[in-house]
């Protein structure tokens, strides 16, 4: 009985060695990609030297501003208002250059959050001065039904804690990304203060609320080991020309009207740094 359990054991070993313990390269940009592997290990990645890696950084900005949770901001209207839960999903559609020739149309996803700065983007040719992007606030109709189960726990398109995605029944069809969580406190009877129960929450999600794709021109600083691009995120966007008096509360599908504001708004929430 011991030695049939030993068996068992060495079999198993052997088997996780040779299939699901693999480790390999899961960057899809490195030369030596391995989507097979099940286990990533960045030191066996691979790059092209003629590229750097390509990092973003983003300016959170209200109203020109710097933007930060736990600020007061008023909206269109007067109202006081005070984020405590802001983020959204924009995909990376595609790098053009000066030619207006789509060069890398590698679509990855970022999940931007005002308390983080700096996005990896991927590689770019050393030495490019400038470069256009294709952003898009929210998610593509394949992966928006895909499990967030299916991606390894440092994608953004993995579970998230609060969660970024709707979940409703077994259908995947039914069940979606949240493309834009906007929450905090509202003034509501405007009398200076945040009352209990007031309350503003904005998500919005659905096959038919991505936004437009917007190209977005950008410098690139180059450095030793890498290079840089910058963008401005206008959160004070998201909300603007909503009275959040009276529009202050949408899960998209129980009022369509204001989900549809916030899905053009969010068309003019990336824009070029200056």
């Amino acid at each position: 009985m011991i030695l049939k359990n030993i068996k068992i054991y060495v079999s198993l070993a052997l088997l996780c060695l040779l299939v699901s313990c693999k480790e390999g390269c899961l960057d899809p940009i490195a030369t030596n990609y391995n989507p097979n592997a099940k286990k990533s290990n960045d030191e066996l990645c691979q790059y092209d030297a003629s590229k750097n890696p390509l990092n973003l950084e983003v300016f959170h900005l209200f109203n020109g501003n710097n933007f930060s949770l736990d600020s007061i901001y008023y909206d269109d209207f007067g109202t006081m208002v005070k984020f405590n839960r802001a983020k959204t999903y924009v995909s990376k559609n595609c790098f053009f250059k000066s030619s207006n020739s789509c060069f890398d149309d590698t679509l990855q996803y970022l999940l931007f959050d005002p308390s983080i700065s700096n996005y990896f983007l991927g590689y770019i040719e050393k030495e490019l001065n400038t470069i256009s992007i294709e952003f898009q606030v929210g998610v593509d109709s394949v992966s928006n039904h895909t499990d967030p189960a299916s991606y390894q726990s440092e994608e953004p398109l993995s579970y998230q804690t609060p969660s970024m995605h709707w979940q409703m029944g077994s259908n995947p069809m039914d069940w979606s990304y949240l493309f834009v969580v906007v929450e905090g406190f509202a003034d509501l009877n405007s009398n200076g203060i945040f009352d209990a129960g007031e309350i503003f929450v904005f998500h919005l999600g659905g096959d038919d609320f991505r936004s437009n794709p917007k190209n977005i021109s950008c410098d690139i600083s180059e450095f030793t080991n890498e290079s840089k691009i910058k963008i401005n995120l206008n959160w004070s966007k998201i909300i603007e020309d909503i009275d959040i008096k009276n529009e202050n509360f949408t899960h998209t599908m129980d009022n369509i009207p204001l989900a549809t504001k916030i899905a053009t708004n969010s068309n003019n929430f990336i824009s070029q740094y200056q």
